[in-house]
């Protein structure tokens, strides 16, 4: 026989059960003016009862085959004040002990993941890219360690173009994508979405409603993107790089188990107080970018402003890292692989500042690893036209050059100079020395004044005091300049005027200046090798 105490219970419960029935039916507004009374008649608080309410509303609606609803954690910041120093050093420590990185890519990930609960103070968010070359190098591990340090984390592996925008716009989630190569690459539009959360303020607009009313859509939010190869080249340029590899036999790690993960759950609780603490400081940072210009700026200024607001260690470390990472990263769009390829072809040639577009093509096609010997379509090697058409948009155009006596379609040094400076990285570059002037009455010996020995004619900073000639710098000449004005003619024109003494090896000659390049090029046979003829094409007899 049931007492009466155990009656009172279960209408006790039956009643609490139709009070929150009757709550979950009402639309918003109604709820939330009887959302108080309603607790308190129950004897709850009312985060209490808004979390059963919102289970009731789960259980009214027919959601069988419809998924689940949108569900971000949320995180309580940390209940005291936190050092961002420390709070830093313990992310990197953390990370590393579940994933095996290269030099500065802990300490990356470490400010990318605090920048997450602070991006809304910046006006961009760089991507973070984690690629490997192959399978089984952790980067699933990675994203599942940031899952937990960073806010409003929003894993997935996959999603459509409609799905991250609406879920930007609603709850400006931090995006965790993985396999991406399994879809971005074919999937332009949602790389234009991903592109454009890069910067504030740039909304998508996309019609609604029966009316296809015109409605603005956010795409701003932070993202985390992992796949096996490169990311393509747009987002690339919006990224920070984590390259990871496999891990060796002797490297050791811990194991990941979100379900033991309270150490990290700890850590993004301090992570939330320190952003909301230095709120102020974050909004006014202008922080110092050296010599990181344009976009490569525009990635790493917020991760600067986090170092700089931390202090300790962190606002040099945080430039070495940017530093080395930048030196490090190739800008993989084939473009550009293409003139760093050049570059090092003309590197590798210091004899000469010219090539023909036939030996060029052919050159390219031979070095390994790289797209050129199966490239278009048909899989087939570079051809001098399809070389052109790829320099075409810097402004490098193929023209009659002269080598010696013979002339042929090609290229000089000089043609990629601009677009070496503007495309490839110039960390490593250093500044070329202008000549100095000589008292003596007589030039300065020829000298390569540039690490990869390609400059063009130098002019001296101040007149000599004996108006006699500067040195001139051509390519990787060993050319020396003596007295002016002897007798005789031109060793390579033939005619009268004042010439130069000229030593180039073992070979001396008296020369106009404007002949001495062309001399050079004459007596060693540089510029056109000698399976090619003057238009560029192979000799017959030559395959």
């Amino acid at each position: 026989m049931t007492d009466n105490a155990t009656l009172d219970a279960i209408a006790l419960e039956h009643d609490q059960k139709a009070t929150i029935a009757r709550l979950a039916a009402l639309n918003p507004l109604q709820y939330d003016k009887q959302r108080s009374d309603a607790a308190r008649e129950l004897g709850v608080s009312v985060g209490a009862l808004d979390k059963a309410v919102k289970e009731a509303k789960a259980g009214q609606s027919d959601t069988k085959g419809q998924g689940r609803p949108l569900e971000l954690p949320s995180i309580e910041p940390w209940q005291e004040p936190v050092n961002g120093a420390e709070l830093l050093d313990d992310i990197c420590k953390v990370i590393r002990q579940h994933v095996v990185l290269p030099d500065g890519s802990a300490d990356a990930m470490a400010l990318w993941a605090l920048h997450t609960h602070a991006f809304d103070c910046f006006n961009h968010s760089p991507r973070l890219a984690i690629t490997s070359p192959e399978k089984g190098c952790g980067k699933t591990t990675a994203l599942d360690v940031l899952r937990e340090l960073v806010a409003r984390p929003l894993p997935t592996s996959n999603i459509t173009v409609s799905a991250v925008f609406r879920t930007i716009e609603i709850a400006s989630p931090t995006l965790l994508i993985d396999e991406a190569d399994t879809f971005l690459k074919e999937n332009e539009e949602l790389r234009g979405i991903l592109n454009s959360g890069h910067r504030k303020g740039t909304p998508i607009i996309r019609t609604v409603g029966d009316d296809y009313e015109p409605r603005q859509f956010s795409t701003w939010s932070p993202a985390a993107i992992a796949m096996i190869g490169n990311l393509p080249s747009t987002l690339d340029d919006r990224s920070i790089a984590v390259r990871l590899r496999r891990r060796k036999p002797t490297e050791r790690v811990q194991a990941f188990r979100s379900d033991r993960a309270t150490d990290l759950y700890n850590l993004a609780r301090k992570a939330a107080r320190w952003a909301v603490d230095s709120r102020a400081p974050l909004l006014n940072a202008d922080p110092d970018m050296g010599q990181l210009i344009n976009r490569v700026a525009d990635n790493w200024r917020p991760l600067f402003a986090i170092a700089d607001a931390a202090g300790g260690k962190w606002p040099k470390h945080a430039r070495t890292i940017a530093h080395n990472s930048e030196v490090e990263k190739e800008d993989q769009s084939v473009r550009t692989m293409l003139l760093s390829d050049i570059r090092d072809i003309f590197a590798a040639r210091p004899e000469s500042d010219r090539i023909s577009s036939a030996e060029l093509a052919l050159t390219l096609g031979l070095m390994e690893g790289r797209p050129w010997a199966e490239w278009g379509r048909n899989g087939k090697p570079m051809t001098a036209a399809g070389l052109a058409r790829m320099l075409s948009p810097f402004g490098i155009l193929p023209g009659t050059r002269r080598a010696g006596i013979e002339t042929f379609k090609g290229y000089l040094y000089l043609d990629f100079e601009e677009a070496f400076a503007s495309y490839l990285s110039n960390f490593a570059n250093q500044t070329v020395t202008p000549s100095q002037p000589n008292n003596d009455g007589h030039c300065d010996t020829l000298q390569t004044v540039t690490p990869n020995d390609h400059v063009t004619l130098s002019k001296v900073s101040q007149r000599n005091n004996d108006g006699q000639c500067d040195g001139v710098t051509v390519s990787k000449s060993v050319i020396e300049e003596k007295k002016v004005l002897p007798p005789g003619r031109c060793a390579q024109c033939k005619q009268p005027g004042d010439l130069v003494e000229c030593h180039y090896g073992a070979a001396t000659a008296w020369l106009h200046r404007e002949c001495i390049e062309v001399w050079q090029a004459d007596y060693d046979r540089v510029g056109i090798p000698k399976f090619l003829d003057r238009r560029g094409e192979l000799r017959r007899g030559h395959t």
